[in-house]
């Protein structure tokens, strides 16, 4: 099952969408209201130009995502909106391809990029790698060389998500276990804003076995595809 992000400021009504959530192979989530969050766990993200999502919002959103995520992007262009020059601004700005309405060349694109991404991600799992929580040094040692230092919140929340793998983690658990001492309401903010630090640590590292994804309106994941030794 793969999962494509489709970002659109009005209700999708091009034969595009119509195919692409009716193909049981791809797990499609309509994107209203989009943060940098959402793109955990997406492997192409499609974003539909429009009068209300214009040339000037997308060039924004291609650049602040672009700073933290290598993700496929694809451009449904308005041919109303859409000329030369936009389609090379795209281009420069890190989307992967812009396209009009032509349901059936999208599809079959989106189709050989879903391609790709099994392909590396079977050359990924059978390349060697491992991470080793380090508790006396609040460090991670990962592929057996390369240590990670964490702060101390950083190092706390990454334990938690570590301690139950594979499973999900709320923001209310990440939230009391690193600050017990807060017994006020859940401020998800701040539980976001550290496991992107966390991230952001990891994200450089070549093969990195660190693999934290958002389980929109919950939590997080950290998902243990490696050699795994434990705490």
């Amino acid at each position: 099952m793969y999962n494509i992000g489709y970002f659109s400021l009005r209700t999708p009504q091009n034969d595009y969408y119509k195919t692409l959530d009716s193909d049981q192979l791809c797990s499609l989530e309509l994107i209203e209201e989009f943060c940098l969050d959402d793109l955990d766990g997406l492997d192409v993200l499609v974003i539909e130009e429009s009068i209300e999502l214009n040339f000037t919002n997308i060039c924004e959103w291609l650049l602040e995502i672009r700073k933290i995520s290598d993700i496929y992007i694809l451009i449904l262009a308005d041919e109303e909106q859409m000329v030369f020059t936009s389609r090379m601004v795209y281009l420069k700005l890190g989307a992967d391809g812009i396209f009009t309405e032509e349901a059936d060349e999208l599809d079959l694109i989106v189709k050989n990029i879903l391609k790709r991404i099994k392909k590396e991600t079977i050359k990924k799992k059978d390349k060697e790698s491992s991470f080793e929580i380090i508790p006396e040094k609040s460090c991670v040692l990962v592929n057996k060389k390369q240590e990670v230092d964490l702060t101390r919140q950083e190092f706390l929340a990454l334990t938690i998500l570590y301690k139950n793998k594979n499973q999900t983690v709320t923001y209310e658990d990440i939230y009391r276990g690193v600050w017990p001492k807060n017994s006020g309401e859940v401020q998800k903010n701040r539980v976001c804003n550290l496991v992107s630090h966390v991230r952001k640590k990891f994200a450089d590292l070549k093969n990195s076995p660190v693999q934290v994804k958002t389980i929109r309106s919950i939590g997080y994941i950290l998902d243990t595809s490696f050699s795994e030794k434990e705490v």
